[in-house]
């Protein structure tokens, strides 16, 4: 009874936000000082203001990066402070896009947080996802905005607008997938038809043309690199056939969408089943409409593309631009019902974010030991502090992968950290020092081709030397190590 008291106050909402957040900001930095996948690409990409990094991704959140940087070193504090802030402000737009569609404040709260339910946001967002998140915040600070426009038809909202769907499409290219869904939705419904032809969304077009036309730029320039990056992506294993390819990716694309809302459309169907069948006696509103026309529309775009020929593998995590506004749209037909909601739901909502914390200290504290160490048990913080002892402390690091590298640019801030895998990225030096080429050895102690390749591209051949090994057990166990091999070279090697 009390969290229902707390959640029909608005100003309640914004509260347990932000207390979700630092509570999972600060079990983040308790529990491992290595960082996951995707916060390492941004580790090294935030070194420098470019138009491109990763070819794979527009560069907003890099951008972001790099000014929580100048604000709050280039450390796992500034990364995740980014990241929460950002997960914060998603929930806060979505909220406020509930207000526009439901009566009861309560209801938009309910909806808002739904995504505790969602896995993506339950789980993966605190092992590190950054550009979906991104993405998440501008889809539904959008979608509030739409709301808003067909209400007041205000020019600085046209503006905003515009400003948000560029952002929209630097944070990540789905964004676009998205735009379009909401584009054809609003036009079948009166009201936001109104607000479309209205004469000032050209002002709205020209404004987010201008925000992406720098870094389109970039990718006209880069545009093998890029499109060779982007046409990987989910065609792994593809069968010849056409048909076949088809029946894979469209029925990839079921599946994704209802595990990347899970296990929450299950959570709700057991405490308000009645929402998930035909609606009898009663309407959604036009805005809820919106809602739930988004959702169809761009479930139906992304099926074209698998029909022209795109993707036969399509993953759960990828759907934040498809099915983010499945809980406001689930909760709306809730509503419609006139149904309250039900005690066993709300312990079910609160409870999770406890039993995801206590599995997660599990894994962090009992995996190890039982010889499962995952990839934050990796000892790249003992790694670093065994370099140091080498001698390395500043000047260039050229390392392999992504994770390597990514955890290296954390131990030494004031070192330029570089890596194969990013090409076409070469920031500024940071003044003298020596020059650290490093690799993990679990594909060979011989250090990899791609580093020698991409040395001799840049400063030439190689100095005659011999490699050095260090290795250490992972954090926790014994049973697991971790080895590196490096070669510890003159700065000029490549400090240039």
């Amino acid at each position: 009874m009390r969290i229902r008291h707390l959640l029909e106050n608005g100003n309640s909402l914004y509260l347990i936000v932000a207390l979700y957040a630092i509570l999972h900001m600060a079990l983040r930095l308790t529990f491992s000082p290595i960082l996951g996948t995707d916060d390492v690409e941004q580790a090294i990409c935030a070194q420098d203001l470019v138009l491109g990094c990763d070819p794979r991704q527009p560069p907003l959140y890099t951008w972001l990066q790099w000014l929580a940087n100048q604000v709050a070193g280039s450390g796992l504090f500034s990364i995740f402070l980014l990241k929460y802030s950002l997960l914060s402000a998603t929930y806060v737009f979505l909220y406020l896009a509930g207000r526009h569609l439901f009566a009861q404040p309560i209801t938009a709260a309910l909806a808002a947080l739904g995504l505790w339910l969602a896995y993506p946001f339950a789980v993966s967002v605190h092992q590190g996802v950054t550009h979906s998140l991104l993405l998440s915040l501008l889809l539904a600070a959008s979608f509030w905005l739409a709301l808003r426009l067909a209400e007041r038809r205000s020019t600085a909202d046209y503006l905003l607008l515009g400003l948000l769907l560029g952002l929209g499409v630097l944070s990540k290219y789905s964004f676009a997938l998205f735009a379009a869904a909401l584009l054809v939705a609003a036009l079948s419904l009166p009201r936001y038809r109104r607000a479309i032809l209205d004469p000032r969304i050209l002002v709205t077009v020209a404004l987010a043309a201008a925000v992406v036309l720098p870094h389109f730029v970039w990718v006209w320039q880069h545009l093998d690199t890029v499109t060779g990056a982007l046409g990987r992506v989910g065609q792994a294993g593809a069968p010849a056939a056409y048909g076949a390819r088809v029946a894979s990716g469209l029925a990839s694309l079921a599946s994704a969408v209802v595990q990347f809302l899970a296990p929450f459309w299950l959570i709700l169907l057991a405490f308000h089943p009645r929402a998930f069948l035909p609606l009898r006696g009663t309407t959604l509103t036009e805005p809820q409409r919106l809602a739930g026309r988004v959702l169809v529309v761009s479930i139906a775009l992304l099926a074209l593309v698998v029909l022209a020929g795109g993707p036969v593998e399509i993953k759960p995590r990828w759907m934040h631009a498809v099915a983010l506004l499945g809980p406001l749209y689930l909760f709306a037909r809730v509503e419609a019902l006139h149904q309250p909601p039900r005690g066993g739901y709300l312990a079910m909502l609160f409870g999770f974010p406890v039993v995801i914390m206590a599995l997660w200290a599990a894994q962090t504290y009992l995996a190890p030991k039982y010889g499962k160490p995952t990839r934050f048990h990796a000892p790249y913080d003992v790694l670093a502090d065994r370099l140091r002892a080498a001698g390395f402390s500043t000047g260039t690091i050229v390392a392999d992968g992504l994770h390597l590298p990514g955890n290296l640019r954390v131990a030494f801030p004031d070192a330029r950290v570089l890596t194969p895998n990013y090409a076409h990225f070469m920031p500024a030096t940071r003044g003298d020092g020596l020059c650290l080429l490093a690799w993990e050895t679990d594909e060979g102690r011989a250090m990899p081709d791609r580093i020698a390749v991409y040395v001799a591209k840049h400063w030439g051949t190689l100095p005659d030397g011999q490699a050095i090994y260090l290795s250490a057990p992972y954090h926790g166990t014994t049973k697991v190590t971790m080895e590196i091999g490096y070669r510890l070279l003159p700065g000029p090697a490549c400090n240039r």
